[in-house]
């Protein structure tokens, strides 16, 4: 089977191999991969930047789409030919996060979709969309289940305002769901280019952080001094002290990213107490999450953007493209 693996730590290690074809057990399926997408974790993995403790190699990518082309023994709830995307975690069915579910991750440290074939439990797997092509529907898993998961957890009513940052895509998914939900949405870009589409996709209001580096100062202009009721924070770093400067009286702030860094220095707890912040990590949810998401992204018609399309045999070039940082939308690998 024609796959790549991660087999170091750097994206010289990324090599294009061949595999053994893989063989659903009990309880599992096999699936034909039609589309992949690159997250930022998938990147930060490939130049042990995050976990470079995970055992290589492993097949990259926490994300994608296909269909079923084997059935294992006992599985009667998915049939032949169905297509499907796979869910990232894939021992998290129900109930709060457990760190043991680390271990049950697609793309580090099991295999993931850089691959023809991935065999997958049939419990963690869920019907892809029908009405979203190959390409958006792998972006819904990570990305897409994060942004959602992040919004359900602020349960902000409809009018409350919330901050998101950039074009990648949970920022971007995070935008289309909170539009869809009425609230009234700010984003941040340092790409002047991309503030009217920004105000397009529905933020109210657009901040170039390269012209408003103050960002907490911008974003009280904005809400008549008072702040923003929830933060989407995918960068991290220096610049998460001035996110916690733009909220609101009891907002929720949640910690998805770190574009930037993982490393904080400052006054945290101050504003965290005098405000009564709410602080609260996010990363995709559980199963039962993900079906709730779907039926949110049917029911909204709500289509991922997608940003630059690979070829299988670009799939190296596809993960090394979150380096640049100024795509708009998720990095897919179209499968021929």
């Amino acid at each position: 089977m024609d796959a790549f693996q991660l087999q170091g730590h750097d994206l010289d290690s990324l090599r294009r191999v061949e595999l053994p074809e893989p063989r659903p057990g009990p309880g599992e399926v096999r699936i034909r991969v039609a589309a992949a997408s690159v997250n930022y974790r998938d990147y930060a993995l490939a130049t042990g930047r995050y976990q470079p403790e995970l055992p290589r190699p492993f097949v990259p990518l926490s994300d994608g789409v296909g269909r079923i082309d084997a059935l294992g023994e006992g599985v009667d709830n998915f049939a032949l030919g169905e297509r499907v995307i796979g869910h990232y975690t894939t021992k998290w069915i129900d109930g709060p996060f457990r760190s043991a579910n680390h271990a049950s991750k697609l793309g580090g440290p099991l295999d993931g979709w850089l691959a023809r074939q991935i065999v997958l439990p049939a419990s963690a797997i869920a019907r892809a969309p029908e009405f979203l092509d190959d390409a958006a529907a792998s972006t819904l898993p990570v990305s897409g289940l994060t942004a959602w998961a992040a919004l359900q957890r602020m349960a902000l009513p409809t009018g409350a305002s919330v901050l998101v940052q950039g074009t990648g895509s949970v920022s971007l998914m995070a935008l289309q769901l909170a539009v869809a939900r009425g609230l009234d949405v700010i984003a941040t870009t340092g790409d002047a280019g991309k503030a009217e589409w920004l105000r397009s996709l529905g933020a109210r209001a657009v901040i170039d952080y390269k012209q408003r580096p103050d960002l907490s100062a911008a974003v009280r202009e904005l809400t008549d001094g008072r702040g923003v009721d929830g933060i989407v924070d995918v960068v991290g770093g220096p610049q998460f002290l001035d996110l916690l400067n733009a909220a609101a009286d009891n907002a929720h702030i949640a910690v998805i990213g770190f574009l930037h860094s993982m490393q904080v220095d400052g006054n945290l707890i101050g504003p965290i107490m005098a405000r009564q912040l709410n602080i609260h990590g996010a990363s995709v949810g559980s199963l039962r999450d993900l079906h709730a998401f779907l039926a949110e992204v049917e029911r909204r018609r709500i289509v991922p953007i997608v940003g630059a399309r690979f070829s299988f045999e670009r799939g190296a070039r596809a993960i090394a493209s979150i380096a640049q940082q100024r795509q708009v939308g998720k990095p897919v690998v179209v499968f021929d």
